[in-house]
This record gives C-alpha cells, sequence and structure tokens, in this order.
C-alpha cells in the first residue's frame, strides 16, 4: 500500500543530497587525467633592475729616459779619427793607448811589381802598461805637410798576407805595428804621383794627430791598403 510519510521521506533526502552536490565550489587539481577541473595562475612577470657600476681604470704610462751612446765605428780612412775601438772584455784593467803614450817610427819600404810597402811602429813610451785594438788613421802628407791622396782600406789579409786584428798589450817600452801598401802609379794616368814624406797617424780610438818621417818619400797615388796594429814589428816581416 503506498505510503505518503514514506514517499515524503524519500523526497527530502533526495533534495538533501541534490543541493549538497550543486553547493561544492572548489575546483580539483588533480592533472592525472582523472577527469577534475584543471586551473592555471599565471603569475605576472617581475622585471628586475640590476645597475651595474663599472669601476673608472686609470692608466699610468711611465716613460723612462732612454740614453743613446755614441760608438765609435772607426770608418773614417783620412787620418781624422783611429780605427777599431776595443772590445769590451779586451782591456783587462789598462787603459786604451792615445797619442800621449806613444811613439810613431818608420819602419822602411819595399817595392815590387808596381806596389810600395811601408812599415811604422807605436812604441809605447808611458810609465804604464795600455792596450790597443784595430787600424789606426793615416794620412799621407807632402813636404809642406799638405794632406795628398790616401784611400787607405782597412783589411785583414794584403800582398804579404794575413794580418787579422789581435788586443794587444804594450808594457813600456815596447811596440805595436802596421803597414801600408800603395801604388806606385796612378790608375789610368801616366803622370807622375806626388811625392809623400811623412805620415799623419791616429791611434785606434783616439782623435790626437801623431807624425812621422817616411824616409826617401813614397808616391800617393791614391789607393792604399791598411793593416790593423800587430805585436811588435810583426807587421813589416822584413825587421
Amino acid at each position: 500500500m503506498f505510503s505518503p510519510r514514506l514517499f515524503l521521506g524519500s523526497s527530502v533526502v533526495m533534495c538533501c543530497c541534490l543541493i549538497a552536490a550543486c553547493g561544492s565550489s572548489s575546483p580539483t587539481s588533480d592533472q592525472s587525467g582523472g577527469g577534475g577541473q584543471v586551473t592555471t595562475v599565471t603569475a605576472p612577470a617581475k622585471t628586475v633592475v640590476e645597475t651595474v657600476t663599472t669601476p673608472t681604470q686609470t692608466q699610468t704610462t711611465t716613460t723612462g729616459t732612454t740614453t743613446t751612446g755614441t760608438t765609435t765605428t772607426g770608418t773614417t780612412t783620412t787620418g781624422t779619427t783611429g780605427g777599431s775601438s776595443i772590445p769590451p772584455s779586451a782591456g783587462g784593467g789598462s787603459t786604451e793607448c792615445v797619442a800621449a803614450d806613444l811613439k810613431p817610427s818608420f819602419l822602411g819600404t819595399n817595392g815590387a811589381a808596381g806596389t810600395i810597402a811601408v812599415g811604422f811602429a807605436l812604441t809605447n813610451v808611458s810609465s804604464s802598461t795600455c792596450t790597443t785594438y784595430g787600424w789606426p788613421g793615416v794620412l799621407l802628407l807632402s813636404s809642406t805637410d799638405q794632406a795628398l791622396p790616401t784611400d787607405a782600406v782597412r783589411t785583414s789579409s794584403d800582398l804579404l798576407g794575413a794580418t787579422p786584428a789581435s788586443n794587444i798589450s804594450l808594457a813600456p817600452g815596447q811596440k805595436a805595428s802596421f803597414r801600408i801598401i800603395a801604388s806606385d802609379f796612378a790608375s789610368g794616368s801616366t803622370a807622375s804621383c806626388p811625392s809623400a814624406t811623412a805620415l799623419q797617424i791616429i791611434a785606434p780610438n783616439d782623435t790626437a794627430t801623431l807624425k812621422v818621417a817616411i824616409s826617401g818619400g813614397i808616391p800617393a797615388c791614391g789607393r792604399t791598403t791598411l793593416s790593423p796594429m800587430m805585436v811588435g814589428t810583426s807587421a813589416w816581416p822584413t825587421q
């Protein structure tokens, strides 16, 4: 038999259930594909301003003072300067031989086949040892001390043989020597050459002049060869 009271109770229960289901407003956060609602929240972009301070760099440049030394090259062949200077290790505590220490002398001449060889020596007349190295400066002179064509070409080998340059230590009274070899005729000319009766000498690495007479004189025809200073009188083999 139909009971109104039972029907009413059941209706009340069903309405309560519907109201409970409809009243739920909390979304699910399940993102596993189970059918729940997914809510995406986008946060606004945050702008970060970074201030970078670059320190000022100061560069200090110190310019040093450069001193340029003067080097004696010994390339002058007209007798206005001495020849090659002494290497740094050559002195051994001795001073260089200069004009005030030296006395020049004439060793002799030897002519053959259109050339003439002339020998000279420098003697240490000081009271202490001095050192020399290289080629002297030379200039042929007339009887009135006028400069004559000399054109001395420094060489370490000439018609008389090898003449290597070496360091020479001269004790008081010791000698060093050198030679020149000249032509006794002018190239391409039949005219006679002027006669040189003396030689002006400047010791290697010095500027002061010395003068020595050439006994009998020699032709001053221009080009000559010049040996370096050699020990004793070895530059003049006839002595």
